[in-house]
């Protein structure tokens, strides 16, 4: 074999080494990229998860807050009630006073006075009860909205994530991956956000 020969056979040798070893890289790199895309892909899900979980939780907490609502109103008609009726018995009692009527009388009417008052009095403790009871749902119902925007925000950046992550494969960039993992771990603490909410968007 003549000295040219060998030579192109020692380059193509160091050529297909050389491709071997890039192709084991990339290929590396690419299971690299597709187990983090694979992590990203099961936050995304169970980010998602939590935040359907927070909307029904914040939607019944509203319809009881509603409830509670209705109640209370119900209540201070109730209460508007017994004031109107308690308000007749006094005015029925000063005529009954003023025009010199029976000691029976009046003490019917006094009786009647005094089950007026502690009924609206009892009527008036429910319906502020109901409002405070209206209050606490709501209280409850914005707390749990406010855990459903934190995962909302981790489901959106994980699943941008994974977007950029699929781009960085077919165009083979690795500074794609990295933005890809810089958005994943935003989206990591909005996730952790969701639970713990040491901040409130």
């Amino acid at each position: 074999m003549s000295q040219e020969s060998l030579e192109a056979h020692d380059l193509m040798e160091s050529l297909s080494e050389s491709i071997e070893k890039r192709e084991e890289k990339r290929d590396q790199w690419n299971i690299r990229v597709a187990l983090t895309t694979s992590i990203l892909a099961v936050f995304a899900a169970l980010s998602n998860l939590e935040s359907e979980q927070k909307t029904s939780e914040a939607i019944m907490l509203k319809n009881s807050a509603i409830f509670y609502q209705a109640k209370a109103s119900d209540q201070w008609s109730f209460y508007q009630a017994k004031k109107i009726k308690l308000h007749m018995s006094v005015n029925q009692a000063h005529l009954v006073e003023f025009f010199h009527s029976s000691t029976k009388e009046r003490d019917r009417l006094a009786a009647l006075v005094a089950k007026y008052k502690g009924q609206a009095g009892k009527i008036k403790d429910k319906a502020i009860a109901f409002e405070k009871e209206r209050d606490k749902m709501n209280l409850l119902s914005d707390k749990a909205l406010s855990h459903h925007h934190a995962f909302a925000l981790s489901v959106v950046c994980f699943q941008i994530s994974i977007v950029l992550s699929s781009m960085a494969v077919m165009l083979r960039r690795n500074g794609l991956w990295y933005v890809s993992m810089g958005l994943g771990g935003i989206g990591g603490l909005a996730f952790l956000n969701g639970f713990l909410m040491f901040f409130h968007l």
